[in-house]
């Protein structure tokens, strides 16, 4: 028996939404029938019965929402969609442009590139402010930072599911705040960067690898954030 399992975590706001969302409207449609006839009816009973049903229905398959993988392939569930491909017909997981019906949402949304169809696109998505209980019924937009933690884990999943000798060798990322420079001695070492910097720094990275950026121009606002101009 194959065993699905999702490699990542998902935090309360990215999941929960709409569940709380869904219970909240049960309760107020029960009080206002309440309130309205003073009694509960049994058609009343019966409309509230079947919200319920429906939003139980909707919460679960939410909550199955994301990209899961096993020991055969990796897979895409959407809340009406699932999409499963083999890890020998998986050429990479990328970050590509979040569409739906060919329009541009403006995020980014990781993609499995595949050798034999249409490249999927999944429903995690990355979202620059993700408010509390903001509904996102059919995907899951989370911070950049968990963006691409959730990124960098399913790669790793597809590295390892290649033979030993197609398994392309770890490269990390190189940390752009000490890029192309070797370590400074330790009396004058550079400072932590502080956290607007960080924004700073990953905005330009996800910009440079994009293609938004030429080489000259990310090395430039590399070297501006950095101070050295």
């Amino acid at each position: 028996m194959t065993v699905w399992r999702r490699p990542y975590s998902l935090d309360l706001t990215t999941s929960g939404s709409m569940v709380v969302a869904g219970l909240a409207v049960g309760f107020v449609v029960l009080i206002v029938f309440g309130i309205r006839s003073g009694s509960f009816l049994e058609r009343e009973a019966v409309v509230l019965g079947v919200w319920n049903v429906g939003v139980l229905a909707v919460a679960v398959r939410r909550a199955m929402l994301g990209v899961w993988v096993s020991p055969v392939g990796v897979r895409s569930r959407s809340l009406l969609r699932t999409t499963t491909v083999p890890w020998a017909s998986v050429v990479e997981i990328r970050s590509g442009t979040a569409s739906i019906a060919g329009l541009d949402m403006g995020r980014d949304a990781i993609v499995i590139e595949r050798t034999d169809g249409e490249p999927v696109q999944t429903p995690i998505q990355s979202g620059a402010i993700v408010r509390p209980f903001r509904l996102e019924l059919t995907r899951l937009v989370t911070w950049p930072e968990h963006y691409d933690e959730i990124l960098a884990t399913l790669r790793e999943c597809h590295r390892n599911a290649r033979p030993p000798e197609q398994r392309a060798p770890v490269s990390p990322a190189p940390d752009p705040v000490r890029a192309d420079r070797p370590d400074p001695p330790e009396q004058i070492r550079r400072p932590a960067p502080s956290a607007a910097q960080r924004r700073d720094l990953h905005a330009l990275t996800r910009q440079y690898e994009r293609g938004v950026l030429t080489d000259g121009e990310y090395a430039a606002a590399l070297a501006r954030l950095r101070g050295d101009e």
